[in-house]
């Protein structure tokens, strides 16, 4: 983990004034830069959500930085968007990334007893495009096998917060959720912060973007 240590320090410092049992996104590579704070406050979120994603992490580094940086605040739900940096991983032996992936989730599922967990698909746009759409097959699978939600984000959704906030508005007014106490779809917040990328940078590198809490 020492290629990490830097941003797990400053996770680590963050997490010790962050709230207990949020929504945690764990990714890797420009999810570090995804503004999730600015998200939920555009699209009303009633619940918090952090990011603690880490630049670079392959899976075979996600046990040990999940410990580091998630873990400590006791999340409600994670959403995993881990592979990115496994290309070469995935392409030499695939059982070896599977089984690492699963370690991960077991791991969570002990650590964390009560969250919910979302594994989320991998893109790249520019290359090796087969290759991860053969490693999306895989993350279904290994997330219907650890009973796991599976948010398929290969195809660009749509950025409309106001569509969002007004929803949410109509089922609290009209008594039909109580705002304190939905939980919302892991797919569905998955597919926010993913169709901000998708307008915003997904394909940028996240060395150049601008750093966010």
């Amino acid at each position: 983990m020492n290629g990490f240590s830097m941003e797990a320090k400053n996770y680590k410092s963050l997490n010790s004034f962050a709230k207990k049992g949020a929504c945690v996104l764990f990714g890797t590579g420009v999810d570090k830069n995804i503004p999730v704070l600015e998200i939920a406050d555009a699209c009303q979120f009633n619940f918090t959500i952090y990011n603690r994603s880490v630049s670079y992490m392959s899976i075979l580094d996600a046990v040990n930085l999940y410990d580091t940086c998630v873990l400590p605040l006791e999340p409600e739900s994670v959403l995993l968007h881990i592979g990115k940096s496994d290309a070469e991983l995935f392409r030499k032996n695939p059982g070896s990334f599977d089984k690492a992936y699963m370690a991960l989730i077991s791991h969570i599922k002990q650590c964390s007893p009560k969250a919910r967990i979302a594994v989320i698909s991998v893109n790249d746009n520019l290359n090796n495009a087969e290759l991860f759409e053969d490693m999306n097959r895989h993350l279904k699978a290994v997330s219907d096998a650890e009973r796991c939600e599976f948010c398929d984000e290969t195809k660009p959704k749509v950025w409309n917060p106001d569509a969002t906030r007004e929803v949410a508005s109509f089922l609290y007014s009209q008594g039909f959720i109580e705002p304190l106490k939905v939980r919302k779809p892991l797919r569905d917040i998955a597919n926010l912060l993913y169709a901000y990328m998708n307008v915003y940078g997904m394909d940028a590198s996240f060395d150049s973007m601008p750093q966010v809490g």
